[in-house]
């Protein structure tokens, strides 16, 4: 499109917080802001973006609340939705009713975000293919062997009974929005700008749509890198944005990676920057140098293994231990609990509550006679079953409206018949717990805790996540274990080194392949080294 402007940014040059709320003071001396819409692909990065716009002068003056930018900037889907008939939005309880009415939807008990059909759907619509075209690509390439669903007739069969569903229930998937904004018959919007933020990350229907919404407007801009297309899965192509992002505006300044980061993540990036002939200036952050530090594994014991522990459990740093693929992340689980590390999955709360760690460490003390907080007995009783708990459990069955906010003995408590005098025996709090509330690992994890003496709270510093999950983060250090499971497309397997990497401030750690394969590679077997307790490097294979 001739309107078109991409404005490329490497990691942390501040392309959602800092050009975005700048581009947008801009264009208000323009136009009005009821014909500018500001698009990017997730909730999280929209109500940041609508914050800071919100807290522009120029927007405070106007009185303009939540309800005016709903739609003017949020997601793709969310926009498009806006624009047709107000449908439903397909959910877990309607793929419980179509594995009631066809076998065929019944594998294992998993949600529609997990489900092998849903995602084949989606994998051939973000790739603008038709079933049949996207199921002979994978059989080509051979990843239809991993798939649940190897029957074409099956298939077919599946996609008649799932849109007939959501065409009596009158429901909506989420692609299902994209596709029928795309349709002729939707009326193209009368609109003077269009800004998307993240746009590598826009599939074949997204940019259709996209395109659709700018066909009138004065302004098209997309801000993005390309050197950052990850979700090739679901249809972002790297080769377009690669191409289109050539000549674009280019954002320098580093706000995120120090020295060593930028260099590694400019090392790993240079073949694509070779391939499309072009590079990017990219200033490392300001005041910051960082270390690279190499591990084996998880387990062998060496100097950067005891660095990292050290960091984490006597700064106030933040850690991400970021991965390819599945078993990465069960390794990450097991050293967290070996180590007394608490942690979080990305996105997720965090493995144990605060609440339950406390509960835990106090019951012996509380058994004993010492007094606790109102809030703490409230705590207490929420989790505790009938064992010790006269009126069931407790946090259905009775509330402690009217209490004085003060400290009580579990010997008050007792004589209120709040606590059985029984419970008064169980000095374990395992004891008093509800039992299907009970997670072996969750308890050894919390006993850890309390014998190592961890001064434990909710705000975890430490989490984990896959690369595709923990795009757009950031982190004082990064632990990216370069395992990968199956051999995959080079400059793929670049792009998701850049993005593990550039998630990190300060330091950085590269955990070798436990695998065949080795993210980054065109090699199927390498060599990795073990750092020893006396500083030598020795090279040794990982089987």
């Amino acid at each position: 499109m001739n309107n078109l402007k991409f404005i490329a940014g490497p990691p942390g040059t501040g392309k959602t917080h800092k050009y975005l709320t700048k581009k947008y003071k801009e264009l208000l001396s323009k136009y009005k802001p009821e014909n500018i819409i500001l698009l990017s692909h997730t909730n999280v990065a929209a109500d940041e973006i609508r914050d800071a716009v919100q807290d522009l002068p120029e927007i405070k003056k106007k009185d303009l609340d939540d309800k005016f930018f709903e739609y003017r900037i949020c997601t793709i889907h969310s926009y498009c939705q806006s624009k047709l008939i107000k449908k439903s939005l397909f959910d877990d309880e309607d793929h419980k009713n179509l594995c009631r009415e066809h076998k065929e939807f019944r594998f294992h008990d998993e949600t529609v975000d997990e489900h092998d059909f849903y995602k084949f759907i989606k994998g051939a619509i973000g790739r603008g293919l038709t079933p049949k075209e996207y199921f002979l690509q994978l059989k080509e390439s051979g990843d239809l062997e991993k798939k649940k669903y190897k029957d074409l007739k099956v298939i077919m069969k599946m996609r008649e009974w799932f849109k007939e569903y959501k065409d009596r229930e009158q429901v909506r998937a989420y692609e299902d929005m994209i596709e029928e904004f795309n349709n002729k018959n939707t009326k193209i919007p009368e609109i003077d700008v269009l800004i998307v933020d993240e746009a590598q990350d826009s599939n074949v229907p997204q940019r259709k749509a996209l395109e659709k919404i700018a066909t009138h407007a004065k302004e098209f801009i997309m801000i993005g890198d390309p050197d950052q297309t990850i979700f090739e899965w679901a249809g972002a192509d790297a080769h377009y944005f690669h191409t289109i992002s050539k000549d674009a505006e280019q954002l320098e300044d580093g706000l995120r990676c120090g020295q060593t980061i930028n260099n590694l993540c400019k090392e790993i990036i240079a073949p694509i920057w070779k391939k499309y002939k072009y590079s990017r200036v990219w200033k490392p952050a300001k005041g910051i140098i960082g270390n690279h530090y190499h591990l084996a594994n998880y387990r062998t014991d060496c100097s950067h293994l005891r660095i990292l522990l050290d960091k984490i459990k006597n700064t106030k740093e933040t850690f991400l231990f970021t991965f390819r693929g599945k078993p990465s992340g069960d390794w990450c689980r097991t050293f967290f609990q070996l180590h007394g590390i608490p942690f979080s999955h990305v996105g997720n709360d965090p493995f144990v509550s605060k609440k339950q760690f406390e509960c835990h460490k106090f019951w012996p003390q509380f058994v004993k006679g010492k007094p606790f907080s109102l809030l703490q007995i409230k705590n207490f009783h929420s989790y505790m079953g009938s064992k010790a708990v006269v009126h069931g459990k407790g946090k259905k069955t009775f509330s402690f409206k009217g209490w004085v906010n003060r400290e009580y003995t579990i010997d008050e408590l007792i004589k209120e018949k709040i606590f059985k005098l029984e419970s008064k025996t169980l000095t374990d709090f395992l004891d008093v717990r509800v039992r299907s509330e009970v997670k072996d690992d969750q308890v050894r994890f919390i006993k850890q805790l309390i014998r190592d003496n961890i001064n434990y709270d909710d705000q975890v510093r430490v989490q984990y996540g896959c690369i595709h999950k923990v795009k757009g983060l950031t982190f004082d250090n990064v632990i990216v274990d370069e395992t990968c499971t199956r051999p995959e497309d080079y400059f793929t397997q670049l792009r998701l080194q850049y993005v593990a990497y550039s998630r990190g401030r300060i330091d950085c750690w590269t955990i070798r392949s436990q695998r065949q394969y080795t993210l980054g590679q065109r090699e199927s077997s390498l060599p990795t080294y073990v750092y020893s307790s006396r500083g030598g490097r020795e090279r040794a294979w990982l089987k």
